[in-house]
């Protein structure tokens, strides 16, 4: 399944962006108001860099810069991952598993935003699909005639796989 398909992504409303000049006292209230974790950082109108919860924590409160001085651009995390709309939605999850990093930039063929994704969405999603895979995997079994027993156990399987991915991913 491609990101486009997500309905995690197609309902997303907004995505919060600020030029790399801004002060990181601006990012913080935005990403409060929003309840966001992450803002993305431009620069001349194109993506520069990603400023997020960990940002804040590492290289501004652990630092004890001052918000109002300080610009994105002397804290934010540059260059950061992307995808595209067509991408896979497992392998962008392996990304950012494997990076461990929590947002991920989704950008169109001229490198121009159309959204952002983060941890929470994809386990939204996997749990929905988990859902989605396991009823009609029971469904199938029944009416083949294979044992109530055999569908059950396979889903309960399924399910305590997808409460482990839930656990692994929201932490």
């Amino acid at each position: 399944m491609k990101i486009n398909d997500m309905p995690e992504f197609k309902d997303k409303d907004e995505v919060l962006m600020f030029p790399e000049s801004r002060p990181v006292g601006d990012a913080i209230d935005a990403m409060a108001e929003k309840n966001y974790g992450a803002i993305l950082v431009t620069k001349q109108g194109k993506l520069s860099g990603i400023f997020t919860e960990r940002d804040i924590l590492r290289k501004v409160a652990a630092k004890r810069k001052n918000v109002e001085k300080t610009k994105l651009k002397d804290v934010m995390t540059a260059n950061p991952k992307t995808a595209t709309a067509n991408d896979n939605v497992s392998d962008c999850l392996r990304r950012m598993s494997q990076g461990r990093f929590r947002h991920m930039p989704v950008i169109d063929e001229e490198g121009k935003v159309t959204g952002m994704l983060s941890q929470g969405d994809f386990v939204a999603f996997t749990m929905s699909d988990i859902i989605t895979r396991l009823g009609t995997t029971t469904k199938a079994e029944i009416s083949a005639g294979r044992s109530t027993p055999f569908a059950i156990a396979a889903a309960i399987v399924v399910y305590t796989l997808g409460l482990v991915a839930l656990v692994k991913f929201a932490v």
